[in-house]
């Protein structure tokens, strides 16, 4: 991009793969989205390229990829949710991980959403605190 701007970005996309759903995506040094998995387990997907910033020239970026599987809860953030002056992001990562391990699998998505930027964020952000939750359902019968 011939901006002379820095910042960081997840650039994703899905594509139904039978009841599951294929994520593709690439990070550019932006805090790293993250699953529930069905079973519980929190992943975060932290494999990214190269920063985006005029002076690193265009470099060409790799996806990455991954399968959602039915009961997975994909979270995508903006860095307001985790990054505090003086406080640690990974700590904040790692908070979220765990209140998305716990809350996921029984609150509703608009109300995991606010739990998550109550608790991880609590008003003290002087940044924009955006969260977007994608959860994958069980798979439709098939009309008999």
């Amino acid at each position: 991009m011939p901006v002379e701007v820095g910042g960081t970005l997840v650039h994703a996309h899905l594509h139904p793969v039978g009841a599951s759903w294929s994520l593709a995506w690439t990070n550019a040094g932006h805090p790293p989205p993250l699953v529930r998995l069905p079973d519980g387990a929190v992943r975060q997907l932290d494999e990214h390229g190269i920063l985006l910033h005029h002076r690193l020239g265009p470099f060409p970026r790799e996806d990455q990829h991954t399968v959602l599987e039915p009961g997975s809860t994909l979270l995508l953030y903006t860095d307001g949710l985790v990054e505090r002056r003086g406080r640690s992001i990974d700590a904040a990562i790692a908070r979220a991980a765990r209140l998305l391990a716990e809350a996921a699998g029984t609150l509703p998505l608009p109300e995991l959403l606010e739990h998550l930027a109550d608790s991880v964020s609590p008003g003290d952000s002087d940044d924009d605190v955006v969260l977007l939750a994608l959860r994958v359902g069980e798979a439709e019968p098939a009309p008999r």
